[in-house]
């Protein structure tokens, strides 16, 4: 005789407002399924997107320093985006886009056009 796996399951009472049913229903209606289902793929799915967050130390640098690094991070790149600099030199992002806009007015680089 087969063994069967017992799975455990947990209830949690979840308060929606109607956005959120109609969006819910929406998924339903277009994904197919129960909304138990739907709700159960949407936890796993925001589960994964975390597992693969990365956390970035923000230095703390005088905006001097920042336009330094910044100058010879570019040197090395033919184009980047401001939050490949920003990550890459682990600055704050409005940092970045301070000083790259200061860079533009002194004609130092250029945005890039798509």
């Amino acid at each position: 005789m087969a063994t069967t796996k017992q799975l455990k399951r947990y209830v949690y009472p979840v308060q929606l407002d109607e956005e959120e049913v109609q969006a819910l229903n929406l998924i339903v209606e277009r994904m197919g399924g129960t909304k138990s289902e739907a709700i159960r793929d949407a936890i796993l799915s925001l589960a994964e997107e975390v597992k693969g967050m990365e956390v970035v130390k923000i230095r703390d640098i005088s905006r001097k320093q920042a336009r330094k690094e910044i100058l010879e991070f570019l040197d090395k790149k033919e184009r980047a985006w401001s939050s490949e600099i920003a990550n890459e030199l682990r600055l704050d992002l409005s940092l970045v886009n301070r000083v790259l806009e200061e860079l533009w007015g002194e004609k130092k680089v250029e945005p890039a056009t798509q």
